[in-house]
Formats: structure tokens, C-alpha cells, sequence
């Protein structure tokens, strides 16, 4: 203005617009600008080489527009897939754009807050492609996922947060990464990123069944524990979460577990001998309309009957869970066997030998036991006094296990030792080679008792005759026996009379 100003009291109170401007007075003395009282003033008063008086005024100093750089970085986000089961996983991903040509630092930590009903999967599967230090953090069930300060944007480049999310309730989840949240050197993002993840509900869920062949063992004895999982939806059905079966109390996995599954993707099953648990784990899938199976061997030290269950809900897949527990029943049993004592039989052969030369004694082990007979103590035959082993013994046996038997040359016993085997259902044999010296008749005997094994003792006893004789040669043969004259003369009637008949035969037969 050309003169002094003055703004009038109580202009423009509230509710109605303040004045907005500036008022600006030149260097003349004199042109002062003057804030009637309770005047409200929003922008600059200016005198120069004068005076702005004010009285009870509300003054309102404008601020400039912040300067927009060209190259603030960009955020975007995408769900993959879009539409997932209740309680499947999809993969959200947070794209971090960077135009400047100087690397992007996030200079405070860039958090993604989830929608109310979704959550960090059970195994995050948390990653990023950015640059620099720091873990991204998402922990199972949570629901915020972050990339922390100091991981960087490569120039004119672009980096992505990623991690694994669910939702346990039908519905359409908009997630929003509001403007100003990623926060770098080269600026914040201007505008938001959203992106939508929906849930259905899953009507064909999976199915687990449960079978242990054979249903009945004896204690430590060994089954085969066989989980089915059946997928009636026509997705491949991934597992979420690892599937648990904890066994029974009193059955564990086997010595040798031979653990194995046809379920598609990677991992190993989990299967410890003496453990309680076998694990299948997450990532393994289902065959779309169709099933696979997790097999382990297992064992119980215990009678009795063992029932295991795979609860409702323990296979969690991206088509849902199971709705059903799965069962099975395993029995244990103690098998009472009957045994059999052993039996104990011998033989001389030749039985009849001359002063000094060789018999050979066999001794026979039978075992009509189904269960392998183990000497507990040692089988000792001591032979009849006047016969001894032979000076070379040609000791032997069949029987299983170790330990040489024994018998000394001139000695009067041989021996089995304590360990040796005797076939279940079978027999076996020790043999050795005696001599005597003296003409004789010798029994051998091994008395009821004498071969004691695991599967008990013989209760009869086992004998053998031994006859040893003196064989005399004469150097002067003794003759032959003659006829006398009257013995010729009957032998010869004799014939005639023979002859005479046998003619008369043939004659009756022509």
C-alpha cells in the first residue's frame, strides 16, 4: 500500500477466513503497518525503516513446499499367490525402487505392518536381494515383517523383501505400506504400496490315515508304520508345517528305522532310533487328487496294546488341515516257547575192533527245540576204564559256535566245550578215535544230565558197546576133513538116488 496500514480490530475472527498475504511497506519514514487488536494474520507483516505494532494478534508464518527430488526412491508389493486356502501360505513381496544414481540407505528400519487376520507363516522362509547387514525380522505368528536400518537400494536398481505369510479366516486382506514408510538418503516414497491377498475356504480338506503291519508283534519285535496323507483338492498340497506322529508311550523307532516317504519335495524324513517321534517336514507335498505316504519301522520292549493317533489338524497344508484324527492300534505279545530237552545218542564203529587198533566213538547231539541250543557248560564222555584215545585222535565235530574240542592222545575223555551250538530242529555230532589193549567188553556211557544247554538237559542216557578180541594165527594149518571108504559108498548112493528122482519128475512134466 501507498501509506500507512492498518489491519481492523477483531478482523476476520473465527470461523471466518484470516487474511492471508503479505504486507509489504517501502523504506519511507512514517509508513508504518499497524494489527488492529484480536486481528487474526497469517503471513508477513514487512516495514522497512519503520514500525509493525501488534496488539493480541494471532500471526500465522507460512512455511515454503518442500523440495521433491526427481529420484525418491518407489515401493511396491505383490502376494503370490493372490488367493490362498485358510491357513495356506502365500509369498509376499516387497519391491524397494531406487531411480538415483547414488545406492539407496534405508536410514531407519522399513516395517510392513500385516492386516488384522494375517499372520508370519509358521516358517517364514524371511529373505532380502538389498544390500547390506541386518536379518530381515519376521517371526512365526507375528504380524509385522521388517528390513532394517542400513540395508541399501543399488543405484538405478532394485532390491525385494520377501516372507511367507498366512491367514486362518476367509476374507479379502488389503496390506498397505503407507507413504513416507521407506526412508532413505535419497528421500522417502511419496505414495503408498498396497497389495491384496483373499482367503477361501478350502471344502475338499486333506485326509490322513494310519496302518502298522503287522497289527501284532512280539516284544521287540519290529512293525511298519505306514501315514497316509490323501489330497482330494486338484492343487498340489504343500505342508505348511512339519507333520508330527508321536508315538505311544512304550513304542519307539526301530534299531534300523528305514524311514521313507513318497510325499514330492525336499527333506528328509526325521526318524531316531529309541526316539518317540517320526517328523515329515514342511515343504513336502501331496499329489493333486491324490496321496503319498510316510513309512517307519517300530518297536515295543513291552506287552500290550499300543493305540497311536495323529490328532485333528497336525496336517497343516495350503489346502487346509486335516479334520479328522488318523488311528491305529499296534499289539504287542509275549511269546511263551515250549522247549524241548535235548537228546544224547553213541555209537562205536567198527564196534568190534582187535587188541590195538582203532574204533571211532560218535557222539550225537539232537535238539528238537525250535530255538538254537548253546551248551552252558562244557559235554565231558569219559570212556570205560581200559579204553583210551587213540594216538591220533582225529577229534571233529559239526556242531556251531567256537571252541575246539579236546582229547589227549592216551587221554580217557574227550570234550565239547561250553558255547557250541546245536542246530534248532537239528542235530550235530562229535567224534574222536579209541583204542584198548586189552580183550574186552566196554560200555560207554554219558549219564542223564551230562549235556546241559539253555534249552535244558538230556534226561537219558547215552550208551555204546565196545568188544575188543585177541585174533590168533597159527603157522600149521590144520587139514581138511576126509571121507572113509564107507562114506564114499553112501555119498555115491546118495546121488544116484537123486538123479533117479529128478528123472522121474521130468518124465511126469513131458
Amino acid at each position: 500500500p501507498g501509506g500507512a496500514t492498518t489491519l481492523g480490530a477483531n478482523a476476520a475472527p473465527s470461523p471466518t477466513p484470516t487474511f492471508v498475504g503479505t504486507i509489504f511497506r517501502g523504506a519511507a519514514a512514517g509508513l508504518s503497518i499497524t494489527l488492529g487488536q484480536f486481528a487474526n494474520f497469517t503471513g508477513r507483516a514487512l516495514a522497512f525503516g519503520s514500525t509493525v505494532t501488534t496488539d493480541a494478534n494471532t500471526i500465522s508464518v507460512p512455511t515454503c513446499a518442500p523440495f521433491v527430488a526427481a529420484n525418491n526412491p518407489t515401493i511396491s508389493k505383490t502376494f503370490n499367490p493372490t488367493t490362498v486356502n485358510a491357513n495356506g501360505v502365500s509369498t509376499l513381496t516387497v519391491r524397494l525402487n531406487n531411480s538415483a544414481a547414488v545406492i539407496g540407505t534405508l536410514t531407519s528400519a522399513l516395517v510392513d505392518n500385516l492386516p488384522l487376520g494375517v499372520v508370519i507363516a509358521p516358517i517364514p522362509n524371511a529373505g532380502s536381494t538389498c544390500g547390506g547387514a541386518g536379518a530381515p525380522v519376521a517371526v512365526a505368528g507375528a504380524s509385522t515383517v521388517t528390513l532394517p536400518a542400513g540395508r541399501t537400494i543399488p543405484a538405478i536398481g532394485n532390491c525385494t523383501l520377501t516372507v511367507d505369510v498366512t491367514a486362518a479366516a476367509a476374507g479379502s486382506y488389503l496390506n498397505t505400506i503407507p507413504a513416507n514408510a521407506l526412508v532413505t538418503n535419497n528421500g522417502n516414497n511419496l505414495a503408498p504400496a498396497s497389495a491384496t491377498l483373499s482367503v477361501t475356504v478350502l471344502l475338499t480338506p486333506p485326509t490322513i490315515a494310519k496302518t502298522f503291519n503287522p497289527t501284532t508283534i512280539n516284544v521287540n519285535g519290529v512293525s511298519t508304520l505306514t501315514v497316509t496323507l490323501n489330497n482330494p483338492a486338484a492343487t498340489i498340497g504343500t505342508l505348511t508345517s512339519a507333520l508330527v506322529d508321536n508315538l505311544p508311550l512304550g513304542v519307539v523307532i526301530a534299531p534300523t528305522p528305514n524311514a521313507g516317504s513318497t510325499c514330492g519335495g525336499a527333506g528328509a524324513p526325521i526318524a531316531v532310533a529309541g526316539a518317540s517321534t517320526v517328523t515329515l517336514p514342511a515343504g513336502r507335498t501331496i499329489p493333486a487328487i491324490g496321496n503319498c505316504t510316510l513309512t517307519v519301522d517300530v518297536t515295543t520292549a513291552a506287552a500290550g496294546s499300543y493305540l497311536n493317533t495323529i490328532p485333528a489338524n497336525a496336517l497343516v497344508t495350503n489346502n487346509g488341515n486335516n479334520l479328522a484324527p488318523a488311528t491305529a492300534t499296534l499289539n504287542a505279545i509275549v511269546v511263551v516257547i515250549v522247549l524241548t530237552p535235548p537228546t544224547i545218542a553213541k555209537t562205536f564203529n567198527p564196534t568190534t575192533i582187535s587188541v590195538n587198533t582203532v574204533s571211532t566213538l560218535t557222539v550225537t547231539l539232537t535238539n528238537p527245540s525250535a530255538v538254537l541250543g548253546s551248551l552252558t557248560s562244557p559235554l565231558v564222555d569219559t570212556l570205560p576204564s581200559g579204553v583210551v584215545v587213540a594216538t591220533v585222535p582225529n577229534i571233529a565235530t559239526t556242531c556251531g559256535g567256537v571252541g575246539a574240542p579236546t582229547a589227549n592222545p592216551g587221554g580217557t575223555t574227550v570234550t565239547l566245550p561250553t558255547g557250541r551250538t546245536i542246530p534248532a530242529n537239528g542235530s550235530c555230532t562229535l567224534s574222536v578215535d579209541v583204542t584198548s589193549g586189552t580183550v574186552a567188553l566196554y560200555v560207554n556211557t554219558i549219564p542223564a544230565g551230562g549235556l546241559v544247554t539253555n534249552n535244558g538237559n538230556n534226561a537219558a542216557p547215552a550208551n555204546a558197546n565196545l568188544t575188543v578180541i585177541q585174533v590168533i594165527v597159527s603157522s600149521n594149518p590144520v587139514p581138511g576133513p576126509t571121507l572113509s571108504e564107507w562114506g564114499m559108498i553112501l555119498l555115491a548112493g546118495l546121488l544116484a538116488i537123486a538123479g533117479f528122482a529128478a528123472l522121474r519128475r521130468q518124465g511126469q512134466i513131458l
